[in-house]
C-alpha cells in the first residue's frame, strides 16, 4: 500500500522528483514505444554467448586480418545488445519510465543504438581507428548513466513505482549488461592500441592469455592499496586518532582480473569495515580524555584469504559494532524504503559540484553537455572502465566521497559486480560486536564459458 504524503511534504520534493517533460525529447512519449519498426528487427536477434576465449582470440598472434574481423563484431553485436535493453526499458510501467533519470538512460541507449546501427561494414585500419575514436566517445558519453540509474532507482522507491524485487532484477539487469558492453568495446580498444604500437609482447600472447583489458594482480597488493587510500581518507577526517591495521592472512594469490572493478569492490568493504571499526571505538571510549583515546589502537581489520584450483575467498572481519538482522537482510537491495531512498536522494543532491542540467538528454544526437557535475560523480560511472589508465585517481576519488553522504548503493554494487564474475558475496554481523564479509571469485580462465552473454 503507498504511503500518503502530505501536500506540504511533496512540495518540498518537487526539485528532485520532478518527472521527464516529453516536449524535451524526440524519442520518448506514449505513442513512440509502440512505432519501432527499426528496433523490433533488431530486438528480435540473439546476442552472441561471447566467452572470454572469443574475445582473447582476437588478440593471439594479432594481425590486421583479426583487428578488422574484432571491429566488424562489436559494430554488429552492440546495437543488438542496446536494442534488447531499450526493449526491457520499454516494457516498465510509462510512470517509471517518465521518471527523469531513467529517461536519460533510456535516450542515451537509443541514440547510441541509432549510431551503431548506421555505421557500415570496416575495412581498412583507418576505418578501424575512426571506429575506435567513436568507441571511446560512447564510453565517454555514458559515464553519466549509471549515476542517472542510481537516482532513479531512489526515486522510483520513493514513489513506490515498482516492488522492491522487480527493482533489484531491473537494476541487475542494467548493470550487468553495461559491464558485458563495456568489457567487450574496451578489449577491441586495447587490441587496436596495442597493434598500432607494434608491442611485441602483445602481439604474441601465452596460452593462458584472456584478454587485452585483464591483468595480473597480486592480492595483497590490491588490498593493501585500497586500505592505504581508505586510511588516509578517514585520517583526514580522525587526525588525532590511530587507524585499525590491516592484517592478512593466507599466501598472496596472483590471478588476472579487472582492475577497477576488483578494487572497486575491495575498497568499499575495508571501507564500512574502517569506517564502522573507528565509529565503534570512538563510541566505546567515549567516557576518555582525547590525549587518552589517541594513545589507544583501534582493533584490527583482519582478511583471511583461501583458494582452490578454482575460487578464491577473501573473508573480512572487523569489530565494528555489526548491525541487526533486520538491516542485514535489506543490505544487497537497490530498492529501499521511501523514507530511507528520500534520504539518499537527498545525499545526492547535498555532493558537491552535483548540478544535473534538468533540460538536456546524457547524450544526444550530435553532442553532450553534462553541465557542471562534481568528479566524483562522474567517477562513479568511470569505475566500470577495464583498462587501467588513471585507475588509482579514480579510485581514490570514489573511496573519498563525504562520509555522511551516504548514497546506499556500494554493496548493492559489489554484489553485482561479484555476481556478474560468477562470484558470491555474502555477509554474516553479530550486533554489538561485528561483521564478517565473505567475497569469493572465480579463477578466470581462457575457457569455453559463456561470460559476457549478459545482453
Amino acid at each position: 500500500m503507498s504511503r500518503s504524503i502530505k501536500f506540504g511534504e511533496a512540495a518540498t520534493k518537487v526539485a528532485s522528483l520532478s518527472p521527464f517533460q516529453s516536449h524535451a525529447s524526440s524519442l520518448l512519449n506514449e505513442q513512440h514505444f509502440y512505432q519501432n519498426s527499426i528496433l523490433l528487427g533488431w530486438s528480435e536477434r540473439d546476442a552472441h554467448p561471447v566467452t572470454l576465449r572469443h574475445l582473447a582470440n582476437f588478440g593471439k598472434k594479432l594481425t590486421k586480418e583479426k583487428l578488422i574481423s574484432s571491429a566488424n563484431f562489436v559494430r554488429t553485436e552492440l546495437p543488438v545488445r542496446l536494442s534488447l535493453k531499450i526493449r526491457e526499458l520499454q516494457s516498465l510501467d510509462y510512470s517509471v519510465i517518465n521518471n527523469h533519470h531513467i529517461n536519460l538512460v533510456y535516450q542515451s541507449y537509443y541514440h547510441c543504438f541509432n549510431a551503431f546501427r548506421k555505421m557500415g561494414r570496416i575495412e581498412t585500419l583507418d576505418e578501424n581507428d575512426k571506429f575506435c575514436d567513436f568507441l571511446r566517445k560512447v564510453l565517454d558519453d555514458h559515464l553519466l548513466v549509471l549515476p542517472h540509474l542510481m537516482m532513479g532507482a531512489l526515486e522510483v522507491s520513493i514513489l513506490e513505482k515498482m516492488r522492491q524485487e522487480e527493482l533489484d532484477d531491473f537494476m541487475s539487469s542494467m548493470l550487468r549488461s553495461r559491464i558485458s558492453r563495456r568489457v567487450i568495446i574496451e578489449q577491441h580498444t586495447t587490441l587496436s592500441e596495442s597493434f598500432q604500437n607494434q608491442d611485441e609482447d602483445t602481439l604474441q600472447r601465452p596460452p593462458n592469455y584472456i584478454g587485452a583489458a585483464f591483468q595480473y594482480l597480486s592480492a595483497h597488493q590490491q588490498l593493501r592499496t585500497c586500505k592505504d587510500i581508505v586510511s588516509s581518507f578517514l585520517q583526514s577526517i580522525y587526525p588525532e586518532l590511530q587507524m585499525p591495521e590491516l592484517i592478512i592472512y593466507g599466501e598472496d594469490v596472483k590471478f588476472q582480473f579487472l582492475t577497477n572493478h576488483l578494487n572497486y569492490i575491495y575498497a568499499e568493504i575495508l571501507r564500512n569495515s574502517l569506517k564502522s571499526t573507528i565509529q565503534n571505538f570512538i563510541h566505546r571510549h567515549g567516557n576518555l580524555r582525547r590525549d587518552e583515546v589517541k594513545k589507544l589502537k583501534p582493533p584490527p581489520i583482519v582478511v583471511e584469504i583461501t583458494q582452490t584450483k578454482k575460487n578464491m575467498t577473501f573473508k573480512f572481519s572487523d569489530q565494528g559494532g555489526g548491525m541487526s538482522s533486520n538491516k542485514l537482510k535489506k543490505v544487497w537491495s537497490f530498492g529501499k524504503s521511501p523514507i530511507l531512498a528520500e534520504e539518499y536522494l537527498a545525499n545526492f543532491h547535498k555532493m558537491p559540484g552535483l548540478n544535473f542540467d534538468f533540460s538536456s538528454p546524457v547524450v544526444s544526437e550530435s553532442a553532450t553537455d553534462y553541465g557542471d557535475l562534481s568528479e566524483m560523480i562522474h567517477n562513479i560511472g568511470k569505475m566500470e572502465s577495464s583498462g587501467d589508465h588513471k585507475q588509482k585517481s579514480v579510485l581514490i576519488s570514489l573511496v573519498r566521497r563525504p562520509l555522511e553522504f551516504t548514497l546506499g548503493i556500494s554493496m548493492p554494487m559489489c554484489k553485482v559486480y561479484t555476481d556478474y564474475w560468477n562470484g558470491e558475496l555474502d555477509m554474516r554481523s553479530v550486533e554489538g560486536y561485528g561483521t564478517d564479509v565473505f567475497l569469493t571469485l572465480k579463477k578466470l580462465g581462457n575457457v569455453e564459458r559463456p561470460q559476457l552473454d549478459k545482453a
